[in-house]
């Protein structure tokens, strides 16, 4: 990957992943422009300005060979500091945290702390509209307190939505939530000044209306999150797998999971092109990022990628476990169009 596979559209918000031995040629560009960066392993990147939010994420990188940062930049110069454990930039528009919170044996807890932070700090700002979150914690599927830690997750994250007064359906966040092998609760979003547009799946049930099955508290988030501003239309769409309806699809067949969520994803791109102003996104509008399930093989779903996606040597992969026992691989993107 290179400094120019950027997303298509230049705007206000843009998605970058540089191989780490280049992020000092960028060094000037990131200190004016970046929001900040994620690297894929359980240390920080480095080579970056000492003041831009970053996290490490035990998420073991698969694809590309060669390790690389993800980096969020605006085309606007950002400001950045630190309130309580949020590591934050913003431009005006758009605001990108980091926050951790060690769970111990209780995630629900953990979780509900880390929510309660985040709305009171995006309120307290002037970003209230949290538009996209990623979610990684250790142990997803083991019990506890008689609940599968993934549960226990949705239980403390609901709470928070409510305590803070938020919806619980319909104009929810983009978001996702994986099972690394080691570490703290580790989040990072993207929050707004302007709402975002949920966008929801013909083809499944909306996850917020998740029957009992899945456990006590559905989740809380939406298929995808469209956000226009500055002339860009922007989209984030969520951790995406093998589910049609509420059910999972194709156990163990990780070829036919893939074509599954594809199919779901395009599904969802079909439904953002009929919002009025629609910007005709396509596949290739898009940068993709694979969460495979520990164990299983690379190549069923990068031959699916590749049959489907003009560009899908730039998928990024990356180890982790699937919030669904059954699921072996997830699938997320982000785009922008300018007019």
């Amino acid at each position: 990957m290179s400094p120019t596979m950027v997303t298509p559209a230049e705007g206000a918000l843009s998605l970058v992943y540089l191989p780490q031995a280049e992020l000092p040629a960028m060094a000037g560009l990131i200190e004016e422009r970046g929001l900040g960066a994620v690297g894929f392993g359980a240390d920080q990147p480095v080579d970056l300005p000492r003041s831009l939010p970053r996290l490490g994420i035990a998420t073991p990188q698969m694809q590309p060979a060669e390790a690389v940062v993800e980096i969020w930049m605006s085309t606007r110069r950002t400001s950045r500091g630190r309130t309580g454990a949020i590591d934050w930039a913003c431009d005006g528009h758009h605001l990108f945290g980091t926050l951790q919170t060690e769970t111990g044996s209780d995630i629900r807890s953990a979780t509900g702390q880390t929510y309660d932070s985040l709305f009171r700090f995006l309120d307290r700002h002037g970003y209230p509209h949290l538009v996209r979150i990623w979610n990684y914690f250790p142990r997803i599927h083991r019990e506890e307190a008689g609940l599968e830690r993934y549960r226990q997750f949705n239980i403390g994250r609901q709470d928070a939505f409510l305590r803070a007064n938020r919806p619980i359906a319909g104009a929810l966040p983009a978001a996702c939530a994986l099972g690394t092998q080691t570490g703290p609760l580790t989040v990072y979003f993207i929050a707004s000044r302007t709402a975002a547009i949920p966008i929801e799946n013909p083809r499944q049930l909306s996850a917020y209306l998740y029957p009992g099955e899945y456990g006590p508290r559905s989740p809380s988030f939406s298929r995808a999150a469209l956000l226009r501003s500055e002339g860009q239309t922007t989209v984030f769409i969520s951790g995406t797998a093998s589910i049609v309806g509420h059910e999972s699809l194709h156990p163990g067949d990780a070829a036919a999971q893939t074509r599954e969520t594809l199919a779901n994803i395009a599904a969802l791109v079909s439904v953002l092109n009929g919002e009025p102003d629609g910007a005709g996104f396509t596949l290739a509008d898009f940068r993709y990022k694979a969460y495979v399930r520990p164990g299983c093989a690379t190549e069923p779903i990068q031959w699916e990628l590749a049959a489907a996606l003009p560009a899908a040597t730039e998928v990024l992969f990356l180890q982790a476990d699937v919030c669904r026992q059954e699921l072996l691989v997830e699938i997320e993107a982000f785009g922008s169009r300018s007019p």
